[in-house]
């Protein structure tokens, strides 16, 4: 328990540099670090990682969806997330793929939300959207850094996950 938390860290940390960044962001901020434990309904949140404009409304909302493909019934759960918070953007990054099955209507689940609610999803993977965002920002150092803070600072991870981030850390300063 508490690994699925480390793509959600990582990505939080990214966000906390793209905020300072990119001006598409510029008078946004970042909702807190909700639990990982904690169900949809009762987190009361968007998704797994909030931003917000200077007026406090929801602007994107990000769900990960650790060691899962998406499918359309993440996809349902989505839209009633974007009808109740109504978010410009909903990110949906996922360890797998789109359910080949289910690949044609949520294609068109999309098409639906977008058209009825104005609201742009994206659907991609963990790592690929990581590696993304780590091109775009400035400061490799910053993410390292912010992320360390935040795996010393969970609660939720177990004591092994920390360790082995520690071990990573150790093994990228001597590369140094």
């Amino acid at each position: 328990m508490g690994g699925s938390k480390l793509p959600v860290i990582a990505f939080y940390a990214i966000y906390q540099i793209l905020i300072k960044e990119i001006s598409r962001y510029g008078f946004c901020k970042l909702g807190k670090l909700g639990s990982h434990t904690a169900s949809d309904r009762t987190s009361r949140t968007a998704g797994d990682i909030e931003i917000f404009d200077q007026n406090n409304h929801l602007v994107e909302a990000i769900e990960v969806k650790h060691g899962q493909e998406i499918t359309l019934q993440i996809l349902y759960r989505a839209r009633e997330k974007i009808i109740k918070y109504n978010p410009s953007r909903y990110y949906i990054f996922a360890a797998k793929d789109i359910k080949q099955s289910e690949a044609e209507e949520i294609s068109k689940l999309i098409t639906q939300i977008s058209s009825e609610h104005g609201c742009q999803v994206i659907l991609n993977g963990i790592i690929p959207t990581i590696t993304y965002y780590l091109r775009l920002i400035e400061s490799i150092s910053d993410f390292i850094e912010g992320y360390s803070q935040l795996i010393a600072s969970d609660n939720e991870l177990q004591k092994i996950h920390k360790e082995k981030w520690n071990e990573i850390l150790g093994g990228l300063m001597n590369e140094e």
